[in-house]
């Protein structure tokens, strides 16, 4: 089986055309959240040491993309380029991330078709302290929040105590405030656990802030082996609480573009077609002689993520084994035949198994996110054979048969990014 093989020329591509840099601001957080990815549970990440990022790593980094960009530049051409702050709580670094919106405006990178704008996910606990300066520069803002107080009680302080109440208080404080803001540039973004249903998740944000939210399960990937009975008791399924509520229908209605069944719908629509194209050279070859492998993306073809220790990764969700490459306090490490070599070969692990899976052109597994991906015995997950693919395929087109309005919506508000 062919496969599309990652070259130095496609990563550096990539970076010319980076859409997304987020730095961990922070590796401190003033929340002891117990299913957090930085925590005893899962595996994978560095210690978390109550560092901050410095912003002599975030300068290096910004001015090694700037020379690319100089280089890439065509007059008139203009792309958004999103500064994102992760943490840890980016709010407990904030000298940082005003510094390095300062130096982006000073750059005026706009001269080089760069529109900068700015996002932040944050716990919203110091929220009110640092609201004026978030609305001034007008940041996407995604807020985790689980829902009601009982939902949200995993989401503890350090000395044990619910967060409910403070991140309510700041979050009604910034609607209050700011609007228009808060309608616009606010989203949220709740855990799904077992302190919290789908439903119930759906009416809190509803009732509270007339918002629908992101619903997203526990991270299956990178468990501990001693943890993972824990994990098994925290964990929900999403399309069995979603489709267990007794308002289903009206729920699905509203969130059709987020819900578990328009994924697999829109995957259905889109493959079967035929009709899709990642680059503009797909219009001229034969697909069926080069299949994917994997979903895993190219580096920085979406994203570029910053540690606190100045590793590179691709993204915020991927393990900090993973790095493919370092800003240190005086230079830039990131070869790029490098990325690519560790990159085909991570992929390349799973190649055999792409063959004979039915589902090859529209895998959504990324690799990184396997937990076996470096032992011998490497095997993908969501492998499905042909005859389960037949079953898919065919419970799809009779839903869509019978729910045409599914299909008319997908295709007039569904929007695909690559």
């Amino acid at each position: 089986m062919v496969f599309y093989n990652t070259t130095p020329q496609n990563i550096r591509h990539n970076l010319q055309h980076l859409r997304q840099l987020v730095f961990e601001v922070t590796d401190r957080c003033n929340l002891n959240c117990k299913y957090c990815a930085y925590s005893e549970l899962y595996q994978g990440h560095d210690t978390r040491e109550g560092k901050n990022i410095s912003f002599t790593r975030a300068k290096l980094i910004i001015d090694y993309l700037q020379d690319l960009w100089k280089d890439d530049y065509s007059d008139g051409n203009y792309c958004e380029f999103i500064i994102s702050f992760y943490g840890g709580e980016p709010l407990m670094n904030v000298p940082f991330i005003k510094q390095v919106v300062d130096y982006l405006e000073r750059l005026e990178l706009r001269k080089i078709g760069k529109i900068c704008s700015y996002s932040m996910t944050t716990n919203a606990m110091l929220l009110d302290q640092y609201m004026d300066y978030l609305v001034e520069k007008d940041f996407g803002l995604l807020i985790s929040l689980d829902g009601d107080e009982f939902a949200q009680s995993y989401r503890e302080d350090h000395s044990g105590k619910n967060s409910f109440d403070r991140v309510l208080r700041n979050i009604k404080l910034l609607q209050e405030k700011y609007p228009d803001y808060f309608k616009n540039k606010t989203g949220f973004n709740a855990v799904l656990h077992n302190r919290n249903e789908v439903e119930s998740i759906y009416q809190f944000f509803r009732t509270q802030f007339d918002k629908i939210p992101r619903i997203a399960p526990l991270n299956e990937a990178g468990i501990s082996e001693e943890k993972k009975e824990e994990f098994i008791k925290m964990y929900r399924n999403p399309i069995e609480s979603f489709y267990k509520s007794v308002n289903c229908e009206a729920i699905e209605s509203e969130m059709i573009m987020n819900t578990p069944r328009t994924a697999q719908l829109v995957d259905y629509i889109l493959y079967q077609s035929g009709n899709n194209f990642n680059t503009y050279n797909d219009l001229y070859t034969n697909k069926d002689d080069f299949p994917p492998a994997t979903g895993t993306c190219t580096p920085f073809s979406t994203k570029m993520f910053i540690t606190v220790k100045g590793k590179i990764l691709p993204c915020e969700r991927i393990g900090h084994q993973y790095s493919l490459g370092q800003v240190f306090e005086d230079r830039i490490e990131l070869n790029e035949e490098s990325i690519s070599d560790k990159h085909n070969y991570y992929v390349s692990r799973y190649v055999k198994q792409c063959v004979n899976c039915t589902s090859n052109k529209f895998c959504s597994l990324c690799v990184y996110q396997v937990d076996d991906i470096c032992k011998d015995d490497a095997h993908c997950p969501i492998y499905l054979s042909k005859k389960d693919f037949e079953k898919r395929n065919e419970k799809n087109f009779k839903f869509l048969e019978e729910h045409p309005h599914y299909y008319r919506r997908i295709l007039e508000e569904v929007k695909i990014s690559g």
